[in-house]
């Protein structure tokens, strides 16, 4: 995409050895991101972006399965100290293990934006295929995996059902749940020049926000889902069988597939009065959150979609309902059980706050500040600070944090009309300092923590 000598468009920094500690700073690496101006020109039309959300949640999920099977293995040598650990629990750890080593070799841009994939007389990509069709092809094998896990009966499955990963149907049907947790504050500002009442105005948009979210689930429904049933005929590629199973029907398939399926459990939270609404996915209660808190720390979102709207209405809401850290340690994986970090995916105003600085919130004069008692104008934001999830390669320790100049901003809806303002505003000292990623309406920012790494990903620009 096009841009000016003062814009960041790519950023990419790789330091495989220094791994991220969330509460070293103020401003730490998210553990998955992708920052957006449009969910409908960034991601969806954009395969790039598509990709690598399917990485980051197949990536998040085995994670969190490790983790699971860590505690199956401990479990079952606690019960039964004298036979030693299960043995489908132990060889579930190693499949997950291997998958995951085999998944941390994508640290590129190019894995992700390249379409070729190099594959094995068998269809699966080999040890040192890249492109997307070979990240592609490992999150089948990671699903398939994690899908054949799920059937497991041990400690480790009793220990997932626990932290809800796990929902029992019947004796024949189980799910494994993704916990997606939708944000949609920054959309629910009320317009002081809007002709409709307070009222109408909420209604209007908690209908919207209710839309917006079933695209999204939509999105992740499909990426989640559309390549697993085509692909069960593979069931014994490189991850293994799950710890042992069942043999292959006469088609070749794996019984236990066709009776596990992912499900998207899915909460709408508005940080505004701390209220969670609209549970989809179950009708069982014990399987969501009951209060704000727990959204996200216990209940372990697998990701935080934070939506776009008035991005001072945001920020005001997550400061007086002290939200900030608890975003940032789901989100970056500083949680007090050892958890995994969410896939943060911002949109527009939940990408500008998720950089170092807010300022560019005022650069366009779209956002009205008056919505937030005493901070009515551009100046009260000047040296407001985001969350900081991206930093530059200059700066990778916030060994500079004080001067501000190690982290990453965002511009969303960027368009060549904003190059003049952009120039000026990085160049007249506007409140930001560091570097600024300009997103453009089919640019997704994409972001590995673990490897300090972010990278823009362009589709086609909209019509």
């Amino acid at each position: 995409s096009t841009s000016t000598t003062t814009t960041t468009t790519t950023l990419t920094h790789d330091s495989k050895n220094n791994k991220n500690n969330p509460s070293s700073s103020s401003s730490s690496w998210a553990s998955h991101a992708l920052l957006i101006s449009s969910l409908s020109d960034g991601i969806l039309p954009n395969p790039a972006a598509r990709s690598f959300l399917r990485y980051s949640l197949v990536d998040t999920l085995l994670r969190e399965r490790i983790l699971l099977q860590e505690e199956g293995v401990r479990s079952s040598v606690e019960f039964s100290p004298c036979n030693g650990p299960d043995i489908d629990s132990l060889g579930g750890l190693e499949d997950v293990d291997r998958l995951r080593e085999r998944g941390r070799r994508f640290v590129a841009k190019e894995d992700f934006v390249g379409v070729d994939a190099d594959t094995d007389d068998d269809g699966h990509d080999d040890d040192d295929g890249r492109g997307r069709g070979s990240v592609d092809s490992w999150a089948d094998d990671a699903l398939r995996n994690l899908l054949l896990l799920s059937d497991d009966t041990t400690a480790t499955e009793k220990a997932t059902r626990t932290r809800g990963n796990i929902e029992d149907k019947d004796d024949d049907d189980a799910m494994l749940n993704v916990r997606i947790l939708y944000i949609p504050t920054a959309s629910y500002a009320l317009n002081p020049q809007s002709s409709n009442t307070p009222g109408k105005q909420r209604q209007r948009a908690r209908a919207d926000g209710k839309k917006r979210r079933t695209q999204l689930l939509k999105l992740l429904e499909d990426l989640l889902s559309s390549n697993h049933d085509n692909n069960e005929n593979n069931s014994g590629s490189d991850g293994g069988d799950g710890g042992g199973g069942e043999s292959p029907d006469e088609n070749g398939s794996d019984p236990r597939l066709r009776r596990r399926r992912i499900n998207l459990l899915s909460t709408t939270l508005d940080l505004d009065d701390g209220s969670l609404k609209q549970p989809v996915g179950s009708t069982n209660a014990a399987l969501f959150p009951t209060t704000d808190s727990e959204a996200l720390t216990t209940w372990r979102p697998h990701l935080v979609y934070v939506e776009g709207g008035n991005t001072f209405w945001l920020q005001h809401c997550i400061d007086k309902g002290g939200y900030s850290s608890l975003i940032k340690n789901a989100v970056c994986g500083a949680t007090e059980d050892g958890g995994v970090g969410a896939v943060y995916v911002g949109k527009s105003a939940g990408a500008i706050v998720a950089g170092r600085w807010m300022a560019t919130a005022t650069w366009k004069g779209w956002d009205d500040p008056s919505v937030v008692p005493g901070k009515e104008v551009y100046e009260d934001w000047m040296e407001c600070e985001g969350f900081g999830f991206v930093r530059s390669g200059d700066d990778d320790d916030g060994a500079n944090e004080e001067e501000g100049d190690g982290g990453v901003s965002f511009f969303p809806h960027m368009s060549d009309d904003w190059n003049d303002i952009v120039k000026e505003k990085r160049d007249g000292g506007s409140g930001v300092r560091g570097d600024v990623v300009c997103l453009r309406e089919e640019d997704a920012c994409c972001v590995i923590g673990e490897r300090k790494l972010s990278f823009v990903a362009s589709g086609q620009s909209p019509i």
